[in-house]
């Protein structure tokens, strides 16, 4: 926080604001909610239910707006309705996705949740039809007050099935909305920040409805914002996206200030505010500039004339507040940045690889590390630890995020982590029987390898595409081993051949070794190993003349013929290498 303090900071909580009211997404989604009033009529005071609820889509040139309108509601209803619907309920069973290994649990308000459940007919097919035109135009999802609360969680809901590398970001607007979750909710959103700049939430200072589950300070509010807030007066309006910030601009400052607005007329006095240019940075004075920014954000919603309120303690919390978000920012981890250096190493493993199958005792990358005999096994070491902290970073990342539908890594990344794990995990394999260790698998094995793995095979067994064998037969060549623990598999057969030969348990050693046998046929047939595995010099290869004696001896019995056994002992793996020979 000190670093930032010192460098030239500053705050466009005040320039977020006025491009919103410029680009007039702000009056155009209120021109939406209000068409849709006027068919409800302001004496309309029973509580909302899906038969009063109205949506519908307005068209624009550049986007789609699709507005959500409750009956107005009385702020003793939404008060009554005050409770949480814990996440492990089937209520808010849609929502589960935002359940993460960082944030396991979260709530979510009652009379929110509740009314969303209600209208799940007509959201059903609306979110299919977002979807598919979500890919060519954008949506705005708007909504007031309860409408509001129902607005956000449709776009939540939207949000999980978007994949965001192709369709348009949705951007959800909110007027007066009260809170609708609790501070599991909020991180859950918060540590996917694609998705946290999805939501703009407009409140006026003095509206009652974003103040209902408010405390006076942000440790006992059990409600907690997200997203970005416009906080607004007939001055003026800011952005701010810290919680804290937003629970002490909004905290009630007494009963009389509370009302309920129509944000209609605030919405003329924001654009009329652009048109006279009336910023207050101008008239701040303080050499710190994101403090100065901060105290015009403020002085802009009208909080500076307010009595009897201690300024210079309420600019302090904001000033801290905010500057941790910009902190927490600057600390994201975007793979994308780095992702072209890693597969820069990634590409001179490769190279590796292929200096020792070329070169040397021709004994296949995997021994070569192993034993670490000439200096380009120590230079190789250099590419792995860097791929190996990115991945585990990627990986970290992805599990703490909410999990949308489908893998949890998007298609480049998931086929990256797949190209990492084949060529790396060997190496760290090579490394852990190099130190005497049994059962790597089991007790060895890093978890970013498990869970990359897994999530492979879950998109492979959803999306129904695999690779023919006669096109892998074609590419062997040019393959690596598809299950990257291969190796762990050959080392532990050549424990269980020392076992046998020093006289260890028969039955146990002789039904691991004809695992191990089934398990390398299965992946010949299926064109999943690299012939680098049949290299001279290879630990495979020693297994199998390590396997041969213990044949030649019968103490596998004498009437052991396995598949595998024919096909090494026929020499079939120079067809295999060649890439000519078909399983029959």
């Amino acid at each position: 926080m000190k670093k930032l303090l010192k460098r030239r900071t500053f705050s466009n909580g005040l320039d977020l604001a006025n491009f919103a009211v410029s680009s007039d997404i702000l009056s155009n989604s209120w021109a939406a909610i209000s068409e849709l009033q006027s068919q409800i009529g302001g004496n309309h005071r029973s509580p909302p239910s899906s038969d009063t609820v109205k949506i519908r889509e307005f068209e624009h040139p550049e986007y789609k707006i699709i507005a959500f309108v409750t009956p107005p509601v009385a702020p003793s209803y939404l008060q009554e309705q005050s409770g949480l619907v814990p996440s492990s309920s089937s209520e808010a069973s849609e929502f589960k996705f935002l359940c993460s290994k960082k944030n396991p649990s979260f709530s979510i308000n009652k009379a929110a949740i509740s009314l969303f459940n209600s209208l799940k007919d007509q959201l059903s097919p609306l979110k299919a039809q977002v979807a598919t035109s979500s890919k060519s135009i954008p949506h705005i999802i708007t909504g007031d007050c309860l409408g509001g609360s129902i607005a956000s969680l449709f776009t939540l809901w939207l949000l999980c099935t978007l994949d965001l590398a192709t369709a348009k970001r949705p951007l959800c607007i909110t007027f007066g909305s009260p809170l609708i979750g609790n501070s599991g909710f909020q991180q859950a959103i918060s540590q996917y920040s694609t998705w946290n700049t999805c939501f703009l939430h407009v409140a006026h200072k003095d509206d009652i409805f974003p103040k209902l589950f408010q405390s006076s300070t942000m440790e006992q509010s059990i409600y907690k914002p997200f997203g970005t807030f416009l906080v607004c007066s007939e001055s003026g309006g800011a952005c701010f996206e810290a919680p804290e910030s937003i629970i002490e601009l909004l905290a009630p400052k007494s009963s009389e200030s509370a009302q309920i607005l129509n944000y209609n007329s605030i919405i003329k006095c924001l654009e009329r505010q652009l048109i006279c240019k009336n910023h207050y940075a101008f008239s701040v004075h303080n050499t710190d500039s994101f403090k100065a920014g901060i105290t015009a954000q403020v002085a802009a919603i009208g909080l500076m004339q307010i009595q009897n309120m201690d300024m210079d303690a309420l600019l302090r919390k904001v000033v801290m507040s905010e500057l941790g978000v910009l902190e927490r920012k600057n600390q994201v981890f975007d793979p994308a940045e780095d992702l072209n250096a890693m597969k820069v190493k990634l590409a001179n493993l490769e190279w590796y690889k292929k200096k020792c199958e070329d070169e040397g005792p021709r004994s296949g990358y995997y021994d070569s590390f192993k034993h670490k005999m000439v200096p380009r096994d120590h230079t190789a070491v250099k590419f792995i630890r860097p791929l190996t902290i990115y991945w585990q970073r990627v990986v970290e990342e992805a599990e703490e995020r909410p999990q949308r539908e489908g893998a949890p890594l998007r298609i480049r990344w998931l086929f990256g982590g797949t190209n990492y794990r084949r060529m790396v995990e060997p190496l760290l394999i090579a490394e852990y029987y190099k130190l005497g260790k049994r059962d790597y698998i089991s007790q060895g094995r890093s978890e970013h390898f498990k869970l990359l793995e897994d999530w492979l095979d879950k998109h492979q067994k959803q999306s129904g595409k695999s690779v023919s064998n006669n096109s892998k037969m074609k590419k062997i060549m040019f393959s690596v081993t598809e299950d990257s623990c291969f190796w762990a598999h050959v080392e532990e057969a050549r424990i269980s051949c020392r076992l046998l030969n020093s006289g260890g348990s028969n039955n146990a050693e002789t039904e691991n070794l004809v695992r191990f046998e089934e398990y390398v046929m299965g992946l010949l047939k299926n064109y999943a190993v690299s012939p680098d595995i049949f290299l001279d010099s290879s630990s495979y290869m020693q297994w199998w003349r390590e396997y041969e004696d213990i044949l030649g001896k019968q103490m596998m019995g004498a009437s052991h013929n396995s598949e595998l056994a024919r096909f090494m002992k026929d020499e079939d793996y120079h067809l295999y290498k060649s890439g000519t020979l078909v399983f029959t």
